[in-house]
């Protein structure tokens, strides 16, 4: 326990039982780190290492949110929740997988990436805030990197099983194999459940929308809530110590998922997934590649809306695909003391979904969009004494093309008839993006630092180019071709001081953000219908969050942390200055029992009331919650583990603010937390 307490105060007391059980590492990191690892070596830059088998491990959204203050899930149903991270989400952060981009095929966002790789899969989280990235096109105000296990050379594997409330069941076996040349690694997972009950003791499938014919079907309540499938390979090939090569292949199919957030749920949802990896080591040159594809049928056939279509099982349905490629070559530098990388990335995203409404023929919903970009960038730093200085460029060019022969008989005019003809299909935006970093290192852990960066994100697709036609009076939802890219100016501070056996660190942030996009209402040429559509607006975003921990006797530790955001708006056609989907107050307390065999927690979440809403959008106000989490563990030797855990001990009904999606996809209810939750993990090595 000595060696634990001496590596530093932000690694909690989970590492003593690493031997057992396989750990996810969630790191957040700044600009200077990534490029300077030798003067990081031995710091505590980790925020927290967490094994993921103490969670419930449902998904990847949740547990981060459960971590970070500053970090908040999406709560649409019993899986898949994307995040936002200090109140910027969707498209303004990136999320990769290994590097790679991967896209969600679903407008609403039912798929998000970090759905498309399971807890299973993954070594290490990497969170980078701010806008300090530029080896990633679009990454506006962070990037998410989900890193992938590697195999270890030897044989082994692991079995294990999770059983929870609900009828929550996963489990899955892993199992590696090879030698110092050749290592493969395979796994296969499942998940399953019913829907959940809230702190009321309701399923989310009882509760009622304001439309009634939103609702689900009685013969439905107790619909399974989620079914998902994954499989994954993994090969690395070291031929000698000079050159390293990567594959990795994974599926994963979700089905029968459901989404009381939405109008619709996921029939199905199947991902493939293909990357590879060359790393030339005397030459520090790395090149990857990717390739994946996404597969998404989302109806309404569960719900009352389809009672008067039994002849083809649903009212409305949308049908969406999408295919991403790319390339990225890195090359490192060293001039000197100067460390340099340099960089080209390229990639393609194709998207299309059809959709149809009524007898309202919408395809082309996403009408066969192309997105093409090119990149190149620099980074580097330099150490002078105690003060490291880093800084980056980029300048890309990305092309935004939509096919109008995609669109179907209903939606195939709906450009002109809200722009005439003052609207063009095919964008091609030019821009840089650059930061610059200054980190004084007062010890080898204890630093204070400022930055400031410049960062663009183009329009997404569904932003620019979404065509639906609604039927009757109903508003429709049309992009805007016309969007300018997102300008984000932004200064970070913050830092970092330990004495003893305890620790601190906190950061600030103001970002400028100049076309911001934005939704709101139009109207077509001849002012008889309405639509929701998208807006260039200007606004600012602010906050901040604070971490405290420390070790209290040998065994017992505490972690204490909070983070605070909010948004105005500084221009366009508003009535309420409050920016939307911006989280409160949110603050977690910790405490933590580890002495090498067994393992506990006591855990407690609060989030304030969020008065600060935007009427415009009808956007209602929160409460705030108080939640209380236990969970324990022991290990049996050094190859097994069994845990239990209680989430929401109190039972308390409760909501999160990102629980009721705004217009235009609005279904008007908002999606409860879940109650009590009982779950035992059990792991066994081989």
């Amino acid at each position: 326990m000595k060696r634990l307490l001496l590596a530093g105060m932000l690694v909690p007391a989970f590492l003593s039982y690493a031997n057992a059980q396989e750990v996810i590492k969630v790191k957040k990191i700044t600009v200077s780190e990534e490029i300077l690892p030798e003067e990081t070596k031995g710091e505590t830059k980790e925020a927290t290492q967490e094994d993921v088998k103490i969670t419930r491990q449902i998904d990847l959204g949740e547990i981060l949110s459960g971590l970070f203050p500053e970090v908040n899930h999406i709560r649409k149903g019993g899986t898949a929740n994307d995040i936002t991270i200090r109140g910027f989400g969707r498209d303004n952060i990136n999320v990769l997988i290994d590097g790679q981009r991967v896209y969600g095929a679903c407008p609403n966002r039912m798929d998000p990436t970090i759905f498309h790789l399971s807890t299973r899969q993954v070594k290490e989280v990497k969170i980078l805030e701010g806008p300090f990235d530029v080896s990633n096109q679009g990454s506006l105000a962070g990037v998410v990197n989900l890193v992938s296990k590697d195999p270890e050379a030897g044989a082994g594997g692991s079995i294990f099983f999770t059983g929870g409330y609900f009828n929550y069941l996963s489990g899955g076996v892993e199992a590696y194999g090879g030698n110092e040349t050749v290592r493969v690694l395979a796994g296969y997972s499942k998940q399953y459940s019913k829907p959940y009950e809230s702190g009321e003791g309701k399923k989310i499938t009882e509760y009622k929308h304001p439309k009634a014919a939103n609702d689900y079907k009685p013969s439905e309540i107790d619909h399974t809530a989620f079914n998902i499938d994954n499989v994954w390979t993994k090969v690395v090939i070291t031929p000698n110590d000079d050159n390293e090569i990567k594959i990795n292949y994974a599926f994963d199919e979700a089905k029968d998922v459901l989404y009381p957030y939405l109008l619709m749920d996921a029939v199905y949802d199947r991902t493939h997934r293909i990357n590879g990896e060359y790393y030339l080591k005397p030459l520090d040159i790395k090149i990857s590649a990717y390739w994946n594809f996404v597969k998404h049928d989302m109806q309404d056939r569960w719900r009352k809306s389809s009672n008067m279509w039994v002849s083809r099982g649903y009212m409305m349905r949308t049908l969406a695909k999408t295919r991403t490629y790319g390339v990225k070559i890195e090359k490192g530098w060293k001039t000197g003391d100067i460390k340099l990388k340099t960089g080209i990335e390229a990639y393609k995203r194709n998207w299309r979904a059809d959709n149809v409404v009524m007898n309202n023929d919408n395809r082309g919903m996403i009408p066969d969009v192309d997105i093409k970009n090119i990149g190149a960038y620099i980074q580097g730093a330099k150490k002078i004494n105690n003060l490291v200085v880093s800084a980056g460029v980029r300048v890309d060019s990305t092309k935004s093309e939509a096919d109008k022969n995609a669109l179907g008989t209903a939606n195939r005019n709906i450009y002109n008839e809200y722009y005439g003809n003052n609207y063009d299909l095919n964008q091609t935006d030019t821009y840089v993006t650059g930061n610059i970093l200054f980190r004084y290192n007062f010890d080898k852990r204890s630093n204070a630092y400022i930055g400031f960066g410049h960062t663009v994100r183009v329009p997404d697709p569904e932003e620019r180019f979404i065509a639906l036609k609604k039927p009757m009076t109903k508003p429709d939802w049309v992009g805007n071709p016309n969007l300018d890219p997102v300008k984000n100016n932004e200064m970070d501070a913050g830092f970092e001081y330990y004495w003893g056996l305890f620790g601190i660190k906190g950061n600030i942030f103001y970002s400028d953000l100049t076309d911001y996009i934005y939704l709101t209402k139009i109207q077509n040429q001849s002012g008889t219908k309405k639509a929701m559509s998208y807006q260039n607006i200007d606004a600012h975003i602010y906050g901040g969050d604070v971490t405290a921990i420390g070790m209290l006797t040998d065994t017992v530790s505490v972690e204490i942390g909070a983070a605070y955001q909010r948004g105005k708006k500084d221009s366009g056609k508003y009535t309420d200055s409050d920016l939307a989907e911006i989280p409160p107050l949110k603050t977690r307390l910790a405490i933590k029992y580890d002495n090498g065999t067994a393992f506990g927690m006591l855990e407690t979440i609060y989030s304030a009331k969020q008065s600060k809403v935007d009427s415009d959008l009808n956007e209602k106000e929160t409460k705030s919650y108080y939640v209380v989490n236990l969970k324990t563990g022991y290990n049996v030797g050094d190859r097994a583990f069994v845990g239990l855990g209680i989430d929401n001990l109190f039972d308390k009904n409760y909501y999160t603010h990102l629980s009721y999606l705004r217009n235009p996809f609005s279904s008007g209810m908002k999606v409860p937390e879940p109650g009590r939750f009982v779950y035992m993990n059990i792991s066994l090595k081989f």
